[in-house]
C-alpha cells in the first residue's frame, strides 16, 4: 500500500502532475483572465521541463559523476541493485528482456570481467501489487550474469527488499554475516547513486560508488539543444521522483 500512495502523490509533484494540474485548473475556471495565465504558465513548464539542456544541466547537477574504470582499485564484492535492468512482464519467461537501466549489469560485468570485483551481490525484490511479472528480475540478472561466464558461485542474492532503504539494510545483514571486513563497490544508475549511498552509510556499510545508465551528458551548444523533447521530460520525471524519495528517507531517518 505504501508503495501505490507514494506513487500516486508522488505523480502531482513531477513535471506531467503539475502540467496537469495547470491545465485542469485553466479548464475549470470561470474568470477568463485567470485561464489565460494557466495557459500561459503551462506552456511555460512544459518548455522549462522538455527542454533537452535545461534536463541536462539538472541532470549534471544531481548525477554522482561517473568514475574511470582504469581508477576503481580491487574489491572483493560488487553490489548491483536491481530496478528496470530487465523487462519482467514479457513472454516467453525464459528469454531475458534487457530494461532501461540494464547498464547496472553492463558495468558488474566490466568490473568482474577486469579483475575489479571478485563477488557480485545483487539486492533487490519484487513488488507484486504495482505489476504482474512473468519473472523475479534478481533470477533474470542472476542468469544474465551465468550465459556471460560468471560462476554461480560468485553471485548471491538478496531477495527481500522493495526500496533503497531495504536494499541497504539486508544486503549489510549479508555482507556483515558472510563477508565481514571486506571491500565493496556499490552499482547502481548515476541518478539513484546519492539516495543509495547514503542508505548503505546509514546502515553501516562503507562503500565505494559506481555509477551506470547516466542520463546527463556533456554541454551541448546546438540549436536542437533548446527545443521541447519528450524524452528530456521523461528524464526530469526520473530526477524529480529522486529528490523527492531523497527528502523522503531523510524524513523516515533512513539516510
Amino acid at each position: 500500500m505504501f508503495h501505490i500512495v507514494s506513487k500516486i502523490l508522488t505523480f502531482f509533484l513531477m513535471p506531467a502532475g503539475i502540467i496537469c494540474i495547470l491545465l485542469i485548473y485553466a479548464i475549470s475556471t470561470k474568470n477568463r483572465t485567470k485561464s489565460r495565465k494557466m495557459v500561459i504558465a503551462t506552456l511555460f513548464f512544459f518548455y522549462i521541463f522538455s527542454s533537452p539542456f535545461i534536463t541536462n544541466e539538472i541532470l549534471l547537477w544531481w548525477e554522482v559523476p561517473p568514475t574511470a574504470i582504469s581508477t576503481v582499485k580491487p574489491h572483493d564484492i560488487g553490489i548491483i541493485l536491481t530496478g528496470g535492468t530487465i523487462n519482467t512482464t514479457r513472454q516467453p519467461a525464459e528469454n531475458t528482456y534487457l530494461g532501461g537501466t540494464s547498464d547496472r549489469i553492463g558495468q558488474t560485468l566490466q568490473l568482474y570481467k577486469l579483475g575489479k570485483i571478485k563477488k557480485i551481490l545483487i539486492s533487490g525484490g519484487e513488488v507484486p501489487i504495482l505489476r504482474k511479472t512473468t519473472s523475479r528480475e534478481i533470477d533474470q540478472i542472476a542468469r544474465y550474469l551465468m550465459v556471460s561466464d560468471v560462476p554461480k558461485d560468485d553471485i548471491y542474492l538478496e531477495d527481500r527488499s522493495t526500496n533503497t532503504h531495504e536494499n541497504a539494510v539486508n544486503s549489510a545483514t549479508i555482507l556483515k554475516k558472510q563477508f565481514p571486513n571486506q571491500s565493496y563497490i556499490l552499482i547502481t544508475s548515476g541518478f539513484h547513486l546519492k539516495r543509495a549511498i547514503s542508505c548503505f552509510e546509514k546502515a553501516g556499510i562503507k562503500i565505494t560508488p559506481y555509477g551506470s545508465n547516466y542520463l546527463s551528458s556533456e554541454r551541448q551548444w546546438v540549436p536542437t539543444y533548446f527545443l521541447p523533447a519528450g524524452g528530456s521530460m521523461a528524464d526530469l520525471q526520473l530526477i524529480f521522483r529522486e529528490v523527492i524519495g531523497y527528502i523522503t528517507y531523510w524524513i523516515f531517518g533512513w539516510i
